[in-house]
């Protein structure tokens, strides 16, 4: 059994407020609490969750993009453990996993030309191309991602925004990546232009063989292009299996919630689809909460829920909930 791409162990990321004034020190917010997951080389690992779940998070300490913050646990590429890298040690690695962000717009310079865009990590990461290849380098790819080459001396604000993420793709392939992460690289699109781009890293990753990590709270987007979802709540994973099994099957009841409150095209199903409504709010990551963080919202939730933490099963469909436990 080959080793996966990406390996990622007990990750923690807890950041600590500024004391202000003279009072108590503030607890240390706990945006990443314990996250365990494999990624294998070609293939797709969504992860989804309610907003400031910690999917984000995750996504720039997978990439050692946090700093500033207390970390544990353990990222593994392609063999190597890079959590503990500085910059200078983190660079030839940078080439292997690479990021495309939520804001198209943003994430590009609008002072620079898209040729320049797409041509800046070659140089940046030094493969030693001429400036005639770089030019033809930078022509193949913006045929790959369905831009003409033809506007390579434009700038960002004469795209669109689907076009614009599709520059952040060429871009990210430019250095020709094992690994993408995706944080929520669809959200700032419309719905048909999101379709588009989902279908293209599809394209890509059979093509290029390109694994991903596919952050997002659109629960039918990651159903579409992941072969294994997390769901994450609050900093954790409550459950991790292969995207069919979990979509059909799902057994923690915040999955279910998720489900249950995504709409469903079929308007006969949708009406009878039996809803899971949650009480109650969201709890603050700078809480330690001796049982299931969950237990306050839970529908299912047992006298023990509040005492006992659950610890994220071994079985291939991993579940985090004392309703599959023995006592």
């Amino acid at each position: 059994m080959s080793t996966p791409l990406l390996q990622v162990r007990d990750l923690k990321v807890h950041f600590k407020p500024p004391r202000r004034g003279f009072g108590k020190a503030p607890a240390a917010i706990r945006a990443v609490d314990g996250v365990s997951f494999d990624v294998e080389a070609g293939q797709t690992l969504g992860l989804v969750g309610e907003s400031g779940c910690g999917k984000s998070t995750t996504a720039r300490a997978v990439l050692n993009l946090i700093r500033n913050a207390h970390r544990e646990g353990e990222v593994i590429l392609d063999g190597t453990q890079i959590d503990h890298l500085g910059e200078a040690a983190m660079r030839p690695y940078r080439a292997k996993a690479q990021m495309v962000f939520q804001d198209p717009f943003a994430s590009l310079n609008p002072r620079m030309t898209v040729g320049k865009i797409i041509r800046e990590p070659m140089r940046n990461f030094g493969l030693g191309l001429s400036d005639q290849d770089e030019q033809l380098e930078v022509i193949r790819l913006m045929e790959l991602v369905g831009i003409n080459p033809r506007y390579m001396n434009r700038y960002p604000h004469e795209f669109s925004g689907g076009q614009r993420q599709r520059i952040g793709i060429a871009r990210a392939l430019a250095v020709q990546p094992q690994l993408i992460v995706c944080d929520e690289a669809v959200s700032a699109l419309d719905v048909s232009i999101q379709a588009q781009v989902i279908n293209l890293l599809m394209d890509l990753q059979q093509k290029l063989g390109v694994a991903y990590v596919f952050i997002s709270h659109d629960l039918a987007v990651v159903r579409h292009i992941a072969n294994r979802v997390g769901v994450m709540y609050l900093g954790r994973i409550v459950e991790l299996a292969s995207s069919d099994e979990l979509y059909r099957d799902p057994k923690h009841p915040y999955t279910k919630a998720l489900l249950s409150a995504a709409p469903v095209p079929d308007p006969d199903q949708n009406v009878s689809q039996k809803r899971v409504k949650l009480e109650g709010e969201v709890p603050s990551p700078d809480i330690v909460y001796p049982g299931c963080p969950f237990a306050d919202r839970c529908p299912e939730v047992l006298d023990q829920c509040h005492a006992v933490a659950p610890q994220l099963s071994t079985e291939a469909h991993k579940v985090s909930c004392l309703l599959f436990e023995d006592f």
